[in-house]
């Protein structure tokens, strides 16, 4: 999108997760402030609270429950035409930290109507194991290019294509989770120490405005689709597709519907049963071949009261999506029956200028 001036903003939010025996649930804050129109800094929070008795856990482990910390610190400056940006993230938890570094061009051409974007991002991860001290810790490396092209072909019509490439480089494994022989026995999952991806999306947006004497007035609607293709050097290769559409039931209230549709083929080196001679296995069922249905409600209320003290522009917005997952060659090993689960999300959030 054209690059706006910052505004001073604060956003507070609730999200859900429950599926499969996979509870997360936890607040986040984010919190904006701009100096004269061109500078901002941005700091943000948020907390998951895990709970976990997946069908890794239930039949290779015991049920566990920890918390998840996340914080982020960044900064934006516009030049001219440019919007210049970085970032750090710190995520926490018991067994796992992370240190993540970006940064991010902007720059807008021909009148705002083009808009091309650059974006790099290093972490650092280290893996350890809670139950094994001996374990110690494991490192793990990510590096992502990213770019960007969204072009405005007319007020009511955009068009967007963006590019990543993605290298990863450690330990990649899951410590707590075994793959499974011929022999039905446990055995230990090894991956390789180097990954490389790259995907590329596709996304077009067309608007609906109410017709007038003097032209186009207010929005009343717009709808999205989006196609998403990603391959990497695990041999897996995915496909996914995504409808959203948007409308105003009212001046002060957005309602928005949407459908996504996910599919994958499994890694090389992925097996429900494998054999002990193989050099490379997992059992990762998000390493399998399978796919996914995604449909999602949202609801944005913005007061006709654009002013409440301090409080400018307040909104809130609710959202609840249904997801069904369907696992093509990741069996149950308690009844040896093809894997499926459901999961349900929830999100509330408020947010306002000032």
């Amino acid at each position: 999108m054209a690059i706006d001036p910052p505004e001073d903003e604060a956003f507070a939010g609730y999200n859900l997760y429950e599926g499969g025996g996979i509870t997360v649930q936890g607040p986040a804050v984010i919190v904006r402030k701009a100096y004269e129109g061109k500078t901002a800094i941005e700091a943000g929070a948020r907390v998951d609270l895990v709970s976990s008795a997946s069908i890794d856990v239930v039949t290779q482990a015991s049920k566990y429950s920890e918390e998840r910390q996340e914080y982020t610190l960044s900064g934006s400056h516009i030049i001219g035409e440019t919007l210049v940006s970085a970032s750090y993230t710190l995520s926490d938890e018991p067994d796992y930290t992370s240190n993540t570094y970006a940064f991010g061009v902007s720059h807008d051409l021909f009148d705002k109507n083009l808009t091309m974007s650059f974006r790099v991002a290093r972490s650092w991860d280290r893996v350890g194991q809670n139950d094994d001290p001996s374990f110690g810790w494991k490192d793990f490396n990510r590096t992502i290019y990213a770019a960007g092209l969204t072009q405005s072909f007319s007020p009511r019509w955009l068009l967007q294509i963006n590019y990543e490439i993605s290298a990863d480089t450690g330990y990649m494994n899951n410590p707590y989770r075994s793959a499974l022989s011929t022999g039905n026995a446990q055995i230990d999952e090894h991956y390789p120490d180097a990954r490389t991806g790259q995907a590329a999306v596709i996304r077009t947006s067309y608007a609906f405005f109410e017709e007038t004497a003097d032209g186009p007035g207010r929005l009343e609607s717009s709808v999205q689709l989006d196609y998403r293709y990603y391959q990497d050097t695990f041999d897996i290769l995915s496909h996914s597709g995504k409808l959203t559409v948007q409308r105003y039931l009212f001046p002060n209230w957005l309602a928005g519907i949407f459908y996504r549709y996910y599919q994958q083929e499994a890694a090389s080196f992925y097996g429900d049963r494998l054999p002990v001679t193989q050099v490379f296995r997992a059992r990762d069922k998000e390493l399998s071949t399978f796919s996914n249905h995604w449909v999602g409600l949202t609801v944005k209320y913005k007061p006709l009261q654009r002013k409440w003290g301090w409080f400018k522009n307040p909104y809130f917005k609710a959202g609840y999506s249904f997801i069904l997952f369907k696992y093509d060659d990741f069996t149950d090993p308690r009844n040896g029956e093809l894997y499926s689960k459901e999961a349900n999300v929830l999100s509330a959030s408020f947010g306002f200028n000032y």
